[in-house]
């Protein structure tokens, strides 16, 4: 991580550690009236956005091409995810359960292989970061942190077609807020800006926003579910165009987590960064774990 987002994120990690002081202070002054500390905790104050192709997790894609703009690459492949987002700490009010705030590591893998070409790797991407996300109540939240992306032409692709990497590389500022708009309704928005950016390709905005319907537990004893969700985002180093997924099935509740299984549309640019100047649609079966 470059200088900047070194500082940034001493910057975040010195207003979490205030505001952590400056609470048990006030919880040691008013007594339960305060807050409460969790390490560790499992989950997020603010979710990850269910049809964003590009956020950390784990998953398996089924994915069949329409088209593709990435030379000599098969049509059929599989989405591999690995990864997600992982607590630090959570503080909640004593008083109000619903308010609070945490911060969090996330890091994970993307990555794409070809089936037409026996599993070729056609390219990876790694990310990471250092989340900070508040939730005010039940129905809105906000996130705040800095995000680092690398991305990689696959070994084989490189071999077979000659392509070179153009070291697509990107250090990034993101704030975002999340807003339940009515029961099982919620919408979110999300700006980017990339204070690192490796190539003359790249530039810096980027937005994005969705729409996500959850109905949770009402088959099979109210462990099974189903959802439906869209996602639009758009960069300013694609002029802007519109890169959208939709993505709808069944929520499953483990022992612990939740299981999506799905289908999911997509257009748009490539969601591996080192092709992000090649358009690309697909449909994809695909199963997911909310960690």
């Amino acid at each position: 991580m470059s200088r900047t987002g070194g500082l940034l994120c001493f910057a975040i990690v010195i207003l979490v550690s205030t505001t952590v002081a400056g609470s048990e202070e006030t919880s040691a002054q008013k007594g339960d009236s305060g807050r409460r500390l969790e390490l560790a905790p499992a989950g997020d104050l603010y979710a990850p956005y269910i049809a964003d192709p590009q956020h950390s997790g784990f998953g398996l894609q089924i994915m069949s091409f329409s088209s593709s703009q990435i030379a000599d690459s098969g049509d059929d492949r599989f989405g591999l995810k690995l990864g997600g987002r992982f607590g630090i700490f959570k503080m909640l009010s004593k008083i109000e359960p619903n308010r609070g705030f945490q911060l969090s590591i996330e890091a994970g893998f993307l990555g794409q292989f070809d089936r037409d070409h026996s599993q070729d790797n056609i390219g990876w991407d790694g990310i990471y970061g250092l989340i900070l996300t508040y939730r005010h109540n039940q129905k809105i939240a906000f996130k705040l942190g800095v995000h680092h992306t690398s991305s990689h032409v696959g070994d084989e692709l490189q071999e077979r077609t000659g392509r070179l990497r153009i070291n697509y590389t990107r250090e990034e500022l993101i704030a975002g807020v999340r807003w339940e708009i009515a029961r099982r309704w919620r919408t979110y928005f999300e700006a980017g800006w990339g204070y690192e950016l490796r190539t003359d390709l790249q530039e810096p905005g980027r937005l994005q926003l969705g729409v996500e319907h959850e109905r949770e537990e009402f088959l099979w004893k109210n462990r099974l579910g189903w959802f439906a969700a869209v996602n639009v985002s758009t960069t300013e180093e694609r002029d802007w165009d519109l890169s959208t997924t939709v993505q709808v099935g069944f929520k499953v509740r483990g022992a612990a987590r939740f299981w999506r299984l799905g289908l999911e549309y997509y257009d748009g640019r490539s969601w591996l960064g080192e092709f992000f100047q090649d358009d690309e649609t697909y449909t994809s079966l695909g199963l997911w774990l909310d960690l």
